[in-house]
């Protein structure tokens, strides 16, 4: 034979006959696929064993994490925006409202409504202060003299 003609195929070996069954010993327990078994079949254990027992929570048990309170940023920028319409320290209520938003943002607190009015109201505070000092320097002085 040369190497470029193919080599014949060789016969599989025959499979090897099946055992013949054995009959089970008398003690050996039912085969539960087996339809002339009269025997009712034992309900299978659990693999894990009884159900955990129930263990009531503790006096600090929260379902769910609490929920983040207003921003202290937030009411200071609306007290101070308010109180600040009458006095001269209005700006505050821009800074406090400035801190509150951000503060806001990145942890979820509530308040970013009580920081935008903070805001609003120092700006209308700043505008105030400065329409008054333009009306003293307008008019000269103070007295009206």
């Amino acid at each position: 034979m040369s190497q470029d003609e193919p080599r014949p195929a060789e016969p599989e070996p025959a499979p090897a006959p099946a055992p013949a069954p054995a009959e089970p010993a008398p003690d050996a327990p039912a085969d539960p696929a087996d339809p002339a078994d009269d025997t009712p079949a034992a309900a299978p254990e659990s693999p894990a064993g009884p159900p955990p027992q129930y263990i009531p929570p503790g006096p600090n048990y929260y379902p769910y994490p609490p929920k983040p309170g207003t921003n202290g940023y937030a009411v200071a920028a609306l007290v101070v925006g308010i109180v600040g319409l009458c006095l001269c320290f209005g700006f505050l209520g821009i800074v406090f409202g400035n801190i509150a938003r951000r503060q806001i943002e990145e942890t979820g607190q509530a308040g970013a409504g009580l920081a935008t009015a903070g805001i609003v109201l120092g700006w209308i505070a700043v505008a105030w202060i400065a329409v008054r000092i333009i009306m003293i320097a307008s008019v000269g002085s103070i007295d009206g003299y």
